[in-house]
């Protein structure tokens, strides 16, 4: 029987009588064993019941939600979205080896590439993925990995993600960053990427109180990021894992209200006179609308936005907001705005002559919540007039 998406985030996987709604959180680090013989299977096995570096049911179980979702045949979870990133990485890369990268990048994956990685002896060429050739034309005899975002952050590129897959010779790994997308929205695996990669800290977990990571894949490739947590020690709190799937429960009515309701806002940015450019997917006039709408099921919660007037009247705009706080991180029920600028993201600079980051002065990345649009609407039109 072939389970609707709704119906999977809710759906009981435990069998027999009087079976716990809520998964229990074990809390437990070590476990005894009935035999010396025994505890050495455990630990071989990489059982769950063995000790919490090694494994957590709790955190097992919101891994396996995950991987369902996600259409995998194996997952894991993680401390944070960096921790399954780095983790997933250094699993994968080694000295001597060349990864093509999409241009633009969460900032710490950038550096995590860029600067430590290519310390230890990795390459990695950072290109417009936007552009399938690009990637195409840049693989080598020694190119290992394909790493992307869409839709990206902040500015929300759009990658084909199936076109790249098509390109790609057997041993090059395609890793796909999707968490302004979210499984709700987007199957990179159904599209061929090796692994799907999500912050779950944003629209997964979706209430602003847990940190963590995930990532999803066959079962090879996951095996061998599981060796690496295990020696990295990245692993998920079984609280947070609890929370994680207490919020992964709502995911596919929250994610499509957040959708809708950015589309509106966005819709209603585009001719405002203090607004200069609204990068939004699903806008016909975006440039990745033609394949989001082909690999997307929505536009995803994010709407980013340039205030005419610069850096300063766009600070001026986020400080007269009344209603929408200015808040880092997203995916959250609550909406919020936050001045990539003044972040992690570069406004300007170059890598081997090329612009590492579009022009980000002015730039607002607002992550869109579950209030009424008009309320949202009112907020933000109020602001614009005052900066």
């Amino acid at each position: 029987m072939t389970l609707g998406f709704d119906t999977q985030l809710v759906r009981i996987r435990a069998s027999g009588d009087n079976q716990p709604l809520s998964e229990p959180i074990v809390l437990a680090t070590t476990y005894s064993a009935p035999s010396a013989v025994r505890h050495r299977e455990l630990f071989q096995e990489g059982a769950t019941t063995f000790y919490q570096r090694v494994g957590n049911p709790t955190a097992a179980a919101a891994a396996r939600l995950i991987a369902d979702l996600e259409g995998a045949e194996d997952g894991l979870v993680f401390g944070s979205g960096m921790g399954a990133i780095s983790t997933a990485l250094l699993a994968t890369l080694r000295a001597g080896d060349h990864a093509i990268v999409s241009r633009e990048v969460f900032a710490q994956t950038r550096t995590l590439l860029d600067t430590t990685l290519r310390d230890y002896g990795v390459e990695t060429e950072f290109v417009d993925a936007r552009v399938a050739e690009n990637v195409t034309s840049a693989i080598r005899p020694n190119t290992r990995l394909v790493y992307v975002e869409t839709p990206s952050n902040p500015l929300l590129h759009i990658v084909d993600i199936a076109a790249i897959a098509r390109s790609l010779t057997p041993g090059i790994e395609l890793y796909v960053d999707g968490t302004f997308g979210s499984p709700a929205l987007q199957s990179p695996l159904a599209l061929g990427a090796t692994l799907s990669i999500h912050s779950a800290t944003k629209f997964l977990g979706g209430h602003s109180d847990l940190l963590g990571g995930v990532v999803s894949g066959r079962r090879e490739l996951i095996a061998r990021i599981r060796h690496m947590q295990f020696l990295l020690g990245t692993l998920l709190d079984p609280h947070a894992a609890w929370l994680l799937m207490r919020g992964v429960r709502t995911l596919g009515v929250r994610v499509r209200r957040q959708a809708e309701s950015a589309l509106a806002l966005a819709r209603k940015l585009v001719p405002h006179p203090n607004v200069q450019s609204v990068s939004y997917p699903y806008l016909e006039a975006d440039a990745g609308y033609a394949i989001a709408s082909r690999q997307m099921r929505g536009g995803g919660g994010v709407v980013s936005f340039t205030v005419k007037g610069g850096t300063a009247a766009a600070r001026r705009f986020a400080d007269a907001l009344q209603l929408i706080p200015i808040a880092t991180s997203l995916g959250g029920v609550e909406t919020i705005v936050e001045l990539p600028y003044d972040l992690d993201f570069l406004s300007e600079g170059t890598d081997g002559g090329n612009d590492v980051a579009a022009p980000l002065g002015g730039t607002i990345r607002m992550s869109v919540g579950l209030e009424d649009v008009s309320d949202l609407w009112a907020d933000l039109d109020q602001a614009l007039r005052t900066a």
